[in-house]
């Protein structure tokens, strides 16, 4: 079964997310080297993610600040956004280009082609 995020990433194919699921430590070393950048440094215990509808990720590094995830919490909305009835939005049009492929998932979910 797909499990579709808020953004429209697929959570089954997330690097973090598959090694949260398997609680594998190498690979969250691994992931934090790759994900840090000047302005943000992840540690090994901040690749944490149960996905966007988890309450845990609420205070991690990884999600908590996902503007994203933020706005449909507000909304109390537990689909992706594909289904929000004020999609596309500000914000994913910020954060999810025309061309990407989590922007057509979303597409797709919106216009009915795809649960």
């Amino acid at each position: 079964m797909e499990y579709i995020s808020y953004c429209g990433l697929l959570c089954n194919d997330c690097p973090v997310y598959i090694a949260t699921k398997n609680n594998d430590g190498e690979m969250k070393a691994k992931l934090a080297v790759d994900y840090s950048n000047e302005n943000c440094k992840f540690e090994q215990a901040d690749m944490n993610c149960e996905g966007c509808f988890s309450i845990k990720n609420s205070d991690s590094k990884m999600c908590g600040a996902c503007k994203i995830r933020n706005c449909a919490e507000v909304k109390n909305y537990q689909k992706n956004c594909g289904n929000c009835p004020d999609y596309p939005c500000d914000i994913i049009e910020e954060f999810c280009s025309a061309d990407c492929e989590s922007r057509a998932r979303l597409d797709n979910i919106a216009s009915g082609k795809q649960s």
